[in-house]
């Protein structure tokens, strides 16, 4: 199923960038970006996007695979406080009783980290850190988003790590509270990310969908987070996204995505640096090296820098 950060592609798509850009796409899908690496990395696929740095993506690039990360996809910016895209919750059954009023409260609980090696489990450990604890401290279950609203209203999950629309859909069925927006946790930190296959970044057409791609991001940023026409927009998106319903493009968090297209690399090491801390990543990448900007910067000279 796509994600909400998927929203610049189809808008790119829909708007006509990609056949101007002389770019057909054949969008294929995966349940994850670790499962479409191996098609990446031998030029069975060109681009791969939310590409989440997980540990198992990055024990993949550390076997030398040559894919390369150049642009971002989605990063932590919370525009509206109570309107987060991503965020720790908890079961509204508990915070209305008076179980759970803040992180620390999930102490000895079952509490949603999605997967092991995964964004969602550093954030929660980043946010019972906060408190004083750390995983150890809460019963993790990997389990998925649908399920986690599951496990919140049948009572086995005391709270967890969801993103929108799970959220919203959360908040309308009275199952959750939201505790801290992750964007809290770590404001600038990279969601997702834009890949390349080694092939791909050789061929004149990488420049080109990076334009085409960029043009998506600026409009998407405009309809959501500026002053351009979210409705004609979110009536695009519905095409495309699990999201079927206009109105709660207005009431959802987005995902925020760097109009510029540029990655946090800083922000990148510190993601590798918790999972080699959690005994998760054994060998190390290059984060510099992994990162290659010249699509970006090419991008940039056609459009010029972003001005809202």
């Amino acid at each position: 199923v796509y994600a909400l950060t998927d929203s610049p592609l189809f808008l790119a798509l829909e708007r006509g960038y990609f056949e101007e850009a002389g770019i057909t796409l054949d969008l294929q899908q995966y349940d994850t970006v670790v499962n479409a690496i191996p098609a990446v990395s031998t030029g069975q696929m060109d681009i791969a996007f939310d590409g989440a740095l997980s540990a198992g993506f990055l024990n993949a690039i550390a076997r030398g695979i040559g894919i390369k990360i150049v642009a971002n996809q989605g990063t932590a910016v919370l525009v509206h406080e109570d309107r987060p895209y991503y965020a720790i919750v908890a079961a509204k059954s508990l915070v209305e009783s008076g179980q759970v009023q803040r992180v620390a409260d999930l102490r000895g609980q079952p509490v949603g980290v999605l997967a092991e090696g995964s964004l969602a489990q550093l954030l929660v450990d980043m946010a019972l850190r906060s408190e004083g604890l750390t995983l150890a401290d809460v019963r993790q279950q990997t389990i998925s988003f649908p399920d986690t609203l599951a496990g919140l209203r049948g009572g086995s999950l005391a709270g967890g790590f969801l993103v929108e629309p799970f959220i919203t859909l959360g908040r309308q069925q009275g199952l959750l509270e939201v505790l801290v927006a992750a964007e809290k946790l770590a404001p600038g930190r990279e969601i997702t990310l834009v890949l390349y296959s080694p092939q791909f970044a050789q061929q004149p057409a990488a420049n080109r969908f990076m334009v085409a791609y960029l043009r998506g991001v600026r409009d998407y940023v405009r309809a959501f987070f500026g002053d351009g026409d979210r409705a004609a927009a979110a009536a695009q998106l519905v095409k495309h996204l699990a999201v079927k319903e206009p109105a709660l493009y207005e009431r959802m968090g987005l995902p925020y995505v760097n109009p510029d297209g540029r990655v946090n690399t800083a922000d990148l090491q510190a993601q590798q640096e918790w999972h080699v801390a959690q005994g998760l990543v054994a060998q190390p990448a290059s984060v510099e090296q992994l990162v290659d900007n010249r699509f970006v910067d090419y991008a940039l000279s056609v459009l010029g820098p972003y001005r809202p």
